[in-house]
């Protein structure tokens, strides 16, 4: 049996798109120092030519990572780990005043090819985005971006570009709870369920 959703609730029936494959996307502020937050709302846009259509929250605040897209008209898109979701998850975690997040990640700076802001030397892929073109799409303002470079860890991917399962677990998200000094989160893993709880740092920071 279905149940309807009601007019009233629509605004959560995105969330039956669940499971999600989050993502870490990197960008420049404003004073040049790099910025690293997890998205989940990126999906490929175009085939030839590459494009991706990456969605950020614009209402009630606008995120770090969207004014810095928009000052800066590049981003890029690296591809985590299950080993890194831990640090994934402190990414989207306010910082203290003057705090970095990316420094405060412990991940590793790539150079990009492309862009000015780095990749990430953990991720099993990376893309180097130019912005396209923006739309206002509600509470999110929707990036439809160029894919300019791409990389990626030749044991993580076959020769066709599928996924190594032996040496790369994705990370894919189901849910996480908000609780009084910690989140905890909810990944798919090899057919079960994998649970993280990340203890929450300090406030500060948008994403």
């Amino acid at each position: 049996m279905k149940k309807e959703m009601k007019e009233s609730e629509l605004f959560n029936s995105v969330f039956l798109l669940q499971p999600s494959r989050p993502i870490l996307c990197t960008t420049k502020n404003e004073d040049g120092s790099d910025h690293v937050a997890p998205f989940s709302w990126i999906n490929p846009a175009s085939h030839k030519p590459p494009r991706v259509a990456l969605a950020l929250l614009n209402k009630p605040k606008k995120q770090r990572s969207l004014e810095n897209i928009e000052r800066t008209g590049e981003f890029g898109v690296n591809i985590p780990d299950m080993s890194m979701a831990e640090k994934m998850v402190e990414c989207s975690y306010a910082t203290k005043l003057g705090e970095n997040k990316f420094d405060r990640s412990g991940f590793t700076r790539m150079p990009s090819a492309d862009i000015k802001a780095p990749c990430i030397e953990e991720a099993m892929a990376s893309l180097e985005c130019k912005v396209l073109n923006m739309m206002d799409a509600g509470d999110h303002t929707l990036i439809i971006a160029d894919i300019v470079h791409a990389k990626y860890d030749e044991d993580a991917y076959s020769s066709n570009l599928l996924i190594n399962t032996g040496k790369f677990r994705p990370v894919i998200h189901v849910q996480n709870f908000n609780l009084e000094k910690s989140q905890l989160h909810i990944f798919l893993s090899s057919g079960s369920t994998e649970t993280i709880e990340v203890s929450y740092p300090c406030k500060g920071e948008k994403n």
